[in-house]
């Protein structure tokens, strides 16, 4: 009961937004260790220059309760006016990790030994000088297909005495996808003749016929790039070839009837992956959703990712 109360009221505090600004409704400030032995230390100070009427004891008790309340102030102050921005991410597959991108901007002062992490993971210490960004990758283990929302981000610093430790606990509005794990079988559930299902259950490259050549872009496969041309300075082209309308393989998500769903995408996935390193064009049929033929990385890109999407209802 106290643990969903404290996320209730987090999540009033601090809401989830793709950029954040800390200020003082979003710091929590505390003393550390070494700040309640200090003042251990100087309330005994304190009742010793009492006892034997020592001004001098007197007054390095009240120079460290000062130098205390002037760490209070910068403490906070490392904290405050930063800004924390959601960054880009990467996808991986299930039982792997991911990572996210988190962008960190000073804009009047300096903010010296961050630290930033997950609440159950290990932090990674940054620093960001005035009116510049640093970016900082932070893992995501992915444990369930779809996206996968990080949980609150913990930015901590305790610069410049060590004495007190000032924090938040920011909710950045970003998404890691987790693929589907790829799970291997010998059938092809794919459409586009039974010839072509068994060349591509071989590992045999199609029929094609050459076309042409293009300019290159990134995305496209290093296998097809004309090196020869390259080498005698004829740029960077890539060879086109046409295959075969029932040459190009259309991964269907119905030819797996009976089959568990999350098997089924596991199965494709493992096909999409396959076809990719073959270098062969496929599409993917699944309910509700189609991903036109095509081949390269940013093919196997686009089908990984709507495998991972298969079933989610949240609007991007």
């Amino acid at each position: 009961m106290l643990k969903q109360a404290w996320q209730r009221w987090l999540d009033r505090r601090l809401p989830r937004a793709r950029q954040v600004q800390l200020d003082q409704r979003r710091i929590f400030i505390f003393p550390t260790g070494y700040g309640f032995l200090y003042l251990l230390v100087s309330v005994l100070l304190f009742f010793g220059g009492i006892n034997y009427e020592n001004n001098l004891i007197l007054g390095l008790c009240f120079l460290m309760v000062s130098l205390f309340l002037v760490a209070i102030l910068h403490t906070f102050r490392n904290l405050s006016g930063l800004s924390l921005r959601a960054g880009a991410s990467r996808s991986g597959f299930v039982g792997g990790q991911g990572s996210v991108e988190v962008v960190l901007v000073a804009q009047r002062r300096p903010h010296r030994a961050l630290w930033l992490r997950w609440l159950d993971q290990p932090a990674q210490e940054i620093s960001v000088e005035p009116g510049e960004e640093s970016a900082l990758w932070l893992n995501l283990p992915l444990s369930r297909r779809g996206r996968v929302r990080p949980p609150r981000l913990r930015v901590e610093s305790r610069y410049p005495l060590g004495l007190l430790r000032s924090w938040s606990l920011v909710s950045l509005d970003q998404v890691c996808l987790a693929w589907p794990r790829p799970q291997e079988s010998q059938d092809c559930p794919a459409d586009g003749g039974d010839r072509e299902r068994q060349v591509a259950s071989a590992g045999q490259s199609g029929s094609e016929e050459f076309q042409g050549l293009r300019g290159y872009v990134p995305g496209d496969s290093l296998g097809q790039v004309d090196w020869k041309g390259y080498a005698r300075g004829r740029g960077l082209n890539v060879k086109l070839f046409e295959e075969p309308a029932s040459g190009r393989l259309w991964l269907r998500y119905d030819r797996l009837e009976g089959v568990p769903v999350e098997r089924r995408l596991s199965i494709l996935c493992f096909w999409v992956q396959r076809l990719s390193r073959e270098n062969r064009p496929f599409a993917l049929a699944l309910p509700g959703a189609e991903l036109p033929p095509g081949q390269g990385e940013e093919q196997r890109l686009r089908a990984l990712n709507l495998l991972a999407r298969h079933g989610d209802t949240e609007v991007d």
